[in-house]
């Protein structure tokens, strides 16, 4: 029977896509277990090719090369990625309705929207690790990519707008306001940042410092520099694959409406419908205290809390996705209905096409396509040092106590400069290496 082919044709180009999650699940893995190596070398094989999730593999495999200390690498992948991003946010008909007839993991990976803005925070901190020429520039692309957000909700008459402050993550203005601090006279332009991050952290005690300090316009006391400990902190939010209850309620009423009104039945739904959701581990340790030269200074502040961040623009981006699962089911139910009217299929026919289109509802499966290695927070610490080498020892806590092994490093601050400590710590181990930017 021709039209049931076509439903099996269509099923069986569909295998292979609820496997997403399943393939970076051994790389990720090696990643948290500090098997660098293993995970570079999984991540650079699914980055290969053209699968709808070659984006994804190419962002954790930047986040990898980061902490092998290899910044300039990192950057070069996050570049791809946004530009490849930037180019998707016109998405083809083609693509647009293969979607509808299969899942959205057929449509070309755009990223989320918290996605799309961290990637320029990680730019910027892998140009920090390097010489930091192009930092500033990735910090006020980030900040333009959310006003481009916010206006093209403001152009949408059918939607509320969406806030001003949307989706910014703070280390974004934070992080232009250090830069701007750090030329020594665009005072002005880095308190500007600093009131940005602290209308985003109005609580953020050592925000409220950094504006003080750049009103009187001073960086550092003379014969100082300053250190800034950057701590990725944490498991990030990630996609899982639950069911919709609310939506398959909806469908069941459909079929029913359905069935009545025509004279063929429809597919029952049996498959569950199924949207992406968002989970994200809880952290297991709070901060990360410092020593400088063998004596406790101080600890991090987290700064954006992903899940937080992650949770707020997903949320807003909810009804759409649950609005194309509906229509691509009805369209599904109503493509087998057409199909039974075009042949008037008789009773065993109908049993038949129906099988066909409940196996072609079966094949979907949520899009749980995303940037995985991303940290729960990104904590940060302030550190002014006299000009000279210092010796670094930098170390988990919870509830004041160490919970780990310290990881070391030595600095060079020099008079009036910056310098940048970056490490990740999704557990309670350091993964890679601690960075240290050059003088």
């Amino acid at each position: 029977m021709p039209v049931g082919l076509v439903f099996w044709g269509l099923w069986l180009s569909q295998i292979g896509c609820s496997t997403h999650a399943k393939r970076l699940i051994e790389p990720r893995q090696s990643f948290y277990s500090n098997d660098l190596p293993a995970a570079h070398a999984s991540f650079a094989k699914l980055s290969e090719g053209t699968r709808s999730d070659h984006t994804v593999a190419e962002l954790d495999l930047a986040v990898v090369e980061l902490f092998q200390n290899q910044p300039a690498s990192a950057e070069r992948r996050l570049r791809k990625v946004r530009d490849r991003w930037e180019e998707l946010e016109a998405k083809s008909i083609g693509e647009e309705a293969h979607s509808l007839l299969t899942d959205d993991q057929k449509r070309g990976y755009s990223g989320e929207t918290y996605e799309q803005l961290l990637i320029g925070t990680f730019l910027t901190l892998s140009s920090l690790m390097q010489d930091g020429v192009d930092a500033e520039s990735y910090s006020l692309q980030t900040l333009l990519k959310q006003r481009e957000i916010v206006g093209r909700s403001q152009d949408n008459k059918d939607q509320p707008p969406l806030p001003e402050l949307f989706g910014i993550p703070a280390t974004a203005p934070y992080l232009r306001g250090v830069l701007r601090e750090a030329t020594l006279h665009d005072y002005d332009d880095a308190a500007r940042m600093y009131e940005l991050t602290a209308a985003l952290q109005p609580d953020h005690p050592v925000v409220m410092q950094d504006l003080d300090r750049v009103r009187t316009g001073s960086h550092s006391q003379p014969g100082h520099g300053v250190v800034y400990v950057i701590a990725l902190v944490g498991r990030g939010p990630y996609k899982v694959e639950p069911t919709a209850p609310v939506t398959q309620a909806v469908m069941l009423q459909a079929d029913q409406i359905i069935s009545i009104l025509g004279d063929y039945s429809i597919p029952p739904t049996i498959a569950p419908v199924k949207i992406p959701a968002l989970e994200c581990p809880p952290k297991l340790f709070d901060l990360v205290g410092v020593e400088v030269d063998g004596t406790p200074t101080a600890t991090t502040l987290p700064l954006t809390d992903m899940q937080q961040l992650a949770g707020q623009t997903f949320q807003e981006k909810l009804p759409k996705i649950m609005a194309r699962t509906v229509a691509r089911r009805i369209i599904k139910k109503g493509t087998v209905y057409a199909a039974k009217s075009q042949i008037q299929a008789n009773q065993l026919a109908s049993l038949a096409l129906d099988a066909a289109g409940v196996a072609w509802e079966a094949t979907e499966s949520a899009d749980t396509r995303c940037w995985g290695l991303l940290p729960r927070e990104i904590q940060i610490l302030r550190l002014e040092l006299t000009a000279g080498q210092h010796h670094l020892a930098l170390e988990p806590i919870t509830a004041g106590r160490p919970v780990a092994p310290k990881s070391q490093c030595t600095v060079e601050v020099i008079d009036a400069r910056n310098t940048y400590v970056l490490g990740y710590w999704p557990d309670r181990h350091l993964v890679g290496q601690l960075l240290v930017s050059t003088p």
